[in-house]
């Protein structure tokens, strides 16, 4: 009989390991000594391990596999001396909420999707819930529906009016496809048809190859602020950032997900769909860096990075450092 159930993995301290420098100063930390089970620390890590939507959107599965290696690549990778100049206790500041995971069975199963976004979502409202940054590590890109969710829920429920939310995606994709179910494709018409008119949505490094007219003729209609990827190596990151900065000031609360076949193949090669063209990485740093500055960004997610495909741990490296960086940045800017 086939599961279309989602399952809770709790943290497990088995994805932080790494070495030990005995022979230097108390300053040689890694984030293996310092990431604890979830108990209110000031940001949550949440994994999705799911690419049911990439199998019904006709991709290269595997991404399901990802979140635990984006763990234990992160893990090795030193707390700066930025963090630990701020802060004392270094194991009060990023928190590890466990793994929701989906049970396909392999095959396109009716109910399996949806399910796994609706357990992963309580754990991100939950995360907000705590006052925590709330990181997503995906999966396919279906989890943008899930952590949209979750932040519209935590959002609706401590709020009189609901706050306007903006969204801004790092992809080469706009994922506003027309399904008969939702898939990786879907999940920013899934959001729209949700929002109605408060529908607020912005892309970086859209790609003129990777979507069809109908797909730019539906963005338009949709109102989606795009920066293409000829003008993301062709316009200066200051003229770039105007434009999202426009974006963030016309809205309250930011949701940012990025898509890790934004990147060209040869820094990210395990993706569903790669990228020959791509944004560099420095670009997307710069860019996040100055969206935490905002103070607004409440949800923030990493999708698509598939371990199947990945060369020399290149893909897995990528999705760590982004991940470090975004963490060492919401903790040196504050919240």
């Amino acid at each position: 009989m086939t599961d279309i159930h989602a399952t809770y993995i709790p943290f497990d301290p088995a994805h932080y390991t790494g070495r030990t420098d005995s022979f230097e100063s108390d300053r040689a930390v890694y984030w293996h000594n310092a990431v604890q089970a979830f108990d209110r620390q000031p940001i949550a890590l949440v994994g999705f391990s799911c690419h049911q939507g990439v199998r019904r959107n006709l991709g290269r599965v595997g991404a399901k596999s990802a979140p635990p290696i984006i763990r234990e690549f992160f893990a090795k990778l030193p707390i700066t001396t930025g963090v630990q100049d701020k802060y004392t206790t270094l194991s009060d500041l990023v928190g590890d909420c466990g793994d929701v995971v989906c049970h396909d069975n392999d095959i396109i199963v009716k109910g399996s999707l949806e399910s796994a976004q609706r357990s992963y979502a309580t754990h991100i409202t939950h995360a907000l819930q705590n006052n925590a940054l709330a990181v997503g590590l995906g999966g396919g890109h279906e989890i943008a529906y899930g952590s949209f969710l979750g932040l519209y829920e935590h959002l609706n429920a401590s709020n009189e009016h609901l706050p306007k939310i903006g969204i801004i995606n790092f992809d080469a994709h706009f994922d506003l496809r027309t399904d008969e179910y939702a898939t990786s494709g879907t999940p920013f018409l899934q959001i729209a048809d949700m929002m109605g008119d408060e529908f607020c949505y912005f892309c970086v490094g859209i790609s003129r190859f990777g979507n069809t007219a109908s797909l730019f003729d539906k963005a338009r209609a949709l109102g989606v602020g795009v920066v293409g990827d000829d003008d993301c190596h062709r316009l200066s990151y200051d003229e770039i950032w105007a434009r999202l900065d426009g974006f963030a000031r016309g809205v309250d609360v930011l949701y940012v997900t990025v898509d890790l076949d934004c990147l060209p193949s040869g820094v990210m090669p395990a993706v569903s769909a790669v990228n020959t063209k791509g944004i560099e990485l420095d670009l997307v740093e710069f860019l996040l860096e100055k969206l935490i500055q905002t103070g607004k960004v409440k949800v923030l997610d990493f999708a698509e990075f598939n371990p199947t495909y990945d060369i020399d741990s290149r893909g897995a490296k990528t999705a760590a450092r982004l991940l470090a960086v975004c963490v060492e940045w919401a903790l040196l800017y504050g919240l």
